[in-house]
């Protein structure tokens, strides 16, 4: 059978053809193409393009069992391809006989934004129009889309959603995350961004920990520096709590994801390790990415031995005064959830928009209105230990939410 799922699609007489993309080998084949729209859309970072998601399909995908690669690709009837959807299909079975059926990137902590790969020339409502006509002509094989983190403008996801809407039931909701805006001077952002109270505390960890020797920052950037740099990385973050979880990068395959994205970011300067060193002790770490002149802080872990000094507030602190005298960034963003550790650090956020969209089906119906039942009750037992414990159970395991 033809890997490439064809399908013809007629949209106001005009002839879109879909094609499915569901191996690694295919991939390859829409490469320029990928490259040549994203290209166009120039807000788009680099954590969407080609690469990234060749090395996520290439090393992740292999380790999931029942998910497969699906991405679906839209064509003019000039056989000119005019927009890329990335997804992954993943058949999920709870109990003993209930099967969810997900359309969806299969975790979005790796990619952290989800753009719609449109050529600016088409219309986006036409697109989506497409899109949408064509899962419903396929008899309903999925029954959730799962889209996280998806970074377009508001003008865009509406017109999404007001398409979508057409056709399925969705459930929205948004998360934020930390910016901080680098055309200005430290003292300034001090002073704007940080409550005095922040400021002290800060400056009180800084002291606390210069008291333990000397204390220095280091910035790994060389490509053939990485390597070294990253293990040295791997070694900080697994001795904390995620080291004693097995999640660490030391411990998961998403080391591996890890690793080859950093060495071919290095390759074009795009990528940075920051540590903080006391005496001759690496104790706290950040794996970051530059793109566009925003640095994205993707991971951060220290030594379960200095936790008493907060090393990483104390990193973060340093590496922005390094940015902002440096004048070369302009502007960091948080890339992950708000945490309220953060919350010292600035108040500008940039909003992120999640998505489910609902087939009219029993169980994705029961999931949808089991979800608008704990908004409207704004997530009860949450602060209860014993039933904290069994609602967080059923969120995971029965509704596979995060």
């Amino acid at each position: 059978m033809d890997e490439f799922k064809k399908t013809l699609v007629n949209i106001n007489n005009h002839k879109y053809i879909i094609d499915k993309i569901e191996t690694f080998e295919k991939l390859s084949e829409i490469k320029s193409d990928w490259e040549r729209i994203f290209n166009l859309r120039q807000e788009i970072p680099l954590l969407f393009s080609f690469e990234v998601f060749r090395i996520y399909y290439e090393l992740i995908i292999k380790n999931f069992n029942k998910v497969k690669m699906e991405i679906y690709v839209i064509k003019n009837e000039n056989n000119k391809i005019v927009a890329i959807f990335p997804f992954t299909f993943e058949i999920k079975k709870y109990f003993s006989f209930l099967l969810l059926r997900e359309l969806l990137v299969k975790d979005e902590y790796l990619i952290g934004f989800y753009y719609f790969l449109i050529d600016p020339e088409e219309n986006p409502e036409v697109i989506f129009e497409i899109f949408f006509k064509y899962l419903k002509e396929k008899r309903r094989k999925w029954d959730i889309i799962n889209i996280y983190s998806i970074a377009e403008d508001e003008k865009f996801l509406k017109v999404f959603k007001s398409i979508v809407k057409k056709y399925y039931k969705i459930d929205e909701s948004e998360t934020n995350t930390l910016v901080i805006d680098c055309h200005r001077e430290f003292e300034d952002y001090i002073k704007n961004d940080l409550d005095s109270k922040d400021i002290r505390e800060l400056t009180r960890k800084c002291r606390r920990l210069d008291e333990q020797g000397i204390v220095m920052l280091v910035e790994i950037k060389e490509p053939q520096e990485i390597e070294a740099g990253l293990s040295c990385f791997y070694e900080i973050e697994d001795s904390g709590w995620k080291g004693t979880g097995q999640t660490s990068l030391k411990r998961s395959y998403y080391g591996e994801f890890y690793q080859k994205l950093a060495l071919n970011l290095a390759r074009e300067d795009k990528f940075r390790l920051y540590f903080l060193k006391v005496n001759n002790e690496y104790v706290a770490g950040i794996y970051a990415v530059i793109d566009h002149g925003i640095l994205y802080l993707i991971k951060i872990g220290y030594s379960n031995a200095f936790s008493a000094f907060s090393p990483s507030n104390v990193l973060f602190y340093r590496v922005f005064e390094k940015l902002f005298t440096e004048k070369k960034i302009v502007k960091i963003d948080f890339y992950g959830p708000y945490y309220h550790y953060q919350k010292i650090f600035g108040k500008q956020t940039r909003k992120i928009n999640n998505i489910i969209i609902y087939n009219r089906k029993v169980l994705p119906t029961i999931n949808y209105i089991f979800l608008k039942i704990l908004r409207k009750c704004k997530y009860p037992f949450q602060d209860d230990s014993i039933r904290g414990k069994i609602f967080a159970g059923i969120k995971k395991h029965f509704l596979y939410m995060k």
